[in-house]
């Protein structure tokens, strides 16, 4: 056998939270599926729009489990090409693929005793579902070019926008995988379903902005909280990005808000009505706080350079930035 000449995709790095926050029903009868996943070594499904964080609830399955030995990997299916999925879960022999040569260590492999998570599952191909769906029936798998048997020693764990059954009518999903992925399936419903857990979020991402802005100019924020018009506002808008974009609008808010809260000015939404749609002026000025905010960050706070890739005076953009209270020291490193 040839020894494998490639160096395995490393696992992503986690940008988001590390537990499941929200007050909801919902949210609580997730915790309660988790925990009865992480008792066993079966795979699970996950189901939740664009924007809810499933590869959360696949690591905290991970994590609760006794099955950490072999590390957690994400795969993405619908974002690697058709031809390099089967290599990068199953693996593949020196030659298997002309293009890429040298032998490599799939995920099923390389985490033996841990998780593997794929994303839009539906995305793989055919004839790969089949190997995985073999793999989990017979509990050995070969890697792409080779007629050795390896054993599955990995969860394996599916996520997805739909239910499975509408994944597997649609064609996305062959019958033998779906079969052997039913046994558990979780739902995170979207945040516009579950208005309650709004709040504990926004403080959560609040926490995680405060810590990254920090790290990124060694100075502390101020900002602690939400003011109640700001609340109101998080709490009365339909989200469509789910929590993701929740957690991008505060991380924006805070880099804008004055004082020790985020006021609702800080905050621009999307518009989803008529009546969300904020003055011309208003939104003029969240532009421009929010642009010389950005352009300071880049310069490090040198208002000079600011200006020039501005295309603005210096003097002007000193008033743009006089105008909207924005000193430029907090910027500086």
């Amino acid at each position: 056998m040839s020894k494998d000449s490639e160096t395995p995709m490393p696992a992503r790095r986690r940008a988001g939270p590390e537990r499941l926050v929200g007050a909801s029903r919902a949210i609580q009868t997730v915790r309660e599926q988790i925990a009865v996943a992480a008792r066993g070594r079966f795979p699970v499904w996950i189901q939740g729009e664009d924007g809810i964080d499933r590869e959360l609830v696949a690591r905290l399955i991970h994590d609760g489990s006794e099955w950490t030995r072999g590390g957690f990997f994400a795969l993405d299916a619908s974002v690697v090409p058709a031809a390099l999925v089967g290599r990068e879960l199953l693996g593949c022999a020196a030659n298997a693929i002309p293009a890429l040569p040298g032998s490599y260590v799939g995920a099923f492999q390389r985490c033996a005793g841990g998780t593997v998570l794929v994303e839009e599952l539906q995305s793989v191909p055919k004839d790969v579902q089949q190997s995985i769906a073999s793999a989990i029936e017979e509990g050995v798998f070969r890697r792409t070019g080779e007629s050795e048997e390896r054993a599955f020693e990995c969860r394996l764990i599916g996520a997805g926008r739909g239910r499975l059954d509408s994944l597997a009518s649609d064609g996305g999903l062959i019958s033998s995988l779906l079969e052997r992925m039913k046994l558990l399936e979780l739902f995170l419903p979207p945040l516009r379903e579950r208005p309650e857990d709004i709040v504990p979020l926004a403080a959560q991402a609040l926490a995680s902005a405060r810590g990254e802005l920090q790290e990124e100019t060694g100075l502390a924020s101020e900002v602690r909280g939400f003011s109640p018009s700001a609340i109101e506002q998080l709490v009365s808008y339909s989200w469509p990005g789910n929590d993701r974009e929740l957690r991008e609008h505060i991380r924006a808010a805070l880099r804008l808000a004055k004082g020790d809260e985020i006021g609702s000015e800080d905050i621009v939404l999307g518009w989803d009505s008529e009546a969300s749609v904020p003055p011309f002026r208003e939104a003029k000025r969240a532009f421009e706080r929010e642009y010389v905010t950005r352009v300071l960050r880049l310069c490090r706070g040198n208002i000079s350079r600011a200006a020039r890739i501005a295309r603005k005076d210096r003097k002007d953009f000193y008033d743009v930035m006089r105008r909207n209270s924005i000193d430029p020291q907090q910027f500086r490193s």
